[in-house]
């Protein structure tokens, strides 16, 4: 997967809320200068429009909002909690957090179909959410 740079993947104990982990998920991306500050809450904003629509498998979420939202150049991070995260609606909790700033409507489509490649095998995904480490979670995207 081109669009994930090592040092945009983190592992956090936990995050206070929903809210709180999509900010921390977002802040690689912000400090390297990728998306605009205004993205993290342009996610929240979708999402309690929407409820959770950014959670794509069990204890999996995929922070996005459109390029016009703040996205200066296309990029990955990827946060894994130690401990669930609860959203608002529906009971739903995520643990990784696979955030994804697109510049433009069509560049993404490779690194979305990587990352399905990735979490469409049930045993990958628990590989994921069990990551001991960065390195090991770094490596089960960029090496699948």
């Amino acid at each position: 997967m081109e669009l994930l740079k090592k040092e945009n993947v983190r592992i956090m104990d936990k995050a206070k809320d929903w809210k709180d982990a999509i900010r921390i998920s977002v802040q690689p991306l912000e400090e390297q200068g990728y998306v605009e500050a205004r993205y993290k809450e342009e996610i929240i904003a979708k999402v309690e429009e929407l409820g959770p629509y950014i959670i794509l498998a069990p204890s999996i979420a995929l922070p996005h909002a459109r390029p016009d939202q703040g996205v200066i150049k296309s990029q990955v991070a990827i946060t894994l909690f130690r401990e669930d995260v609860s959203f608002d609606k529906e009971d739903t909790t995520a643990k990784l957090f696979i955030t994804l700033a697109a510049a433009d409507s069509n560049s993404h489509i490779d690194t979305l179909m990587a990352i399905s490649n990735v979490l469409q095998n049930e045993e990958n995904c628990e590989k994921l959410l069990q990551a001991e480490d960065v390195e090991s979670l770094y490596h089960y995207f960029v090496e699948e």
